[in-house]
């Protein structure tokens, strides 16, 4: 999803002002990529270059944004490790959201541009597949979320 397409979706839910959506500049994205020794699908670069650092209260509670993404993967490996999951990340996942530290989510760097999208919750099992795209990940975050503004 392209990073207005983006926005306008999350201001026209209702979850966002325009004035609080925050990017990542090319050169953060840039050093994110040299630090995990990958490119990212270009789909997640639009997400981070649109709303890499928030956007009012989309997807308030989950650590998803910038600067969080540190220290995520190894985190997602714990979470496995302390409810004795048989199952370990495949060597190109790449985790970019937790959630109250009972559920993450990643794609595989080499599942292209938009890649589907993992998840593992505490309680149900080895991780699993949840979206069949990056962008059905975005477009069901939206719904929620403006679902959870309207209540």
């Amino acid at each position: 999803m392209k990073k207005e397409v983006l926005i306008s979706s999350l201001v026209d839910a209702g979850i966002c002002h325009l004035d609080e959506v925050r990017g990542v500049t090319p050169e953060e994205v840039a050093r994110l990529e040299a630090n995990i020794g990958k490119s990212l699908p270009s789909e997640y670069r639009e997400f981070l270059s649109g709303v890499g650092r928030g956007a009012g209260r989309f997807l308030n509670g989950t650590d998803i944004f910038f600067a969080a993404l540190d220290g995520l993967r190894e985190d997602a490996i714990q979470l496995l490790r302390e409810n004795e999951e048989d199952a370990s990340l495949p060597d190109d996942a790449f985790v970019f959201s937790m959630h109250q530290g009972y559920e993450f989510t990643y794609f595989k760097i080499s599942d292209g541009d938009d890649p589907p999208v993992y998840q593992y919750v505490e309680g149900n099992g080895s991780p699993s597949l949840a979206w069949n795209s990056f962008n059905d990940f975005l477009v069901d975050a939206i719904a929620q979320n403006s679902r959870l503004g309207a209540s």
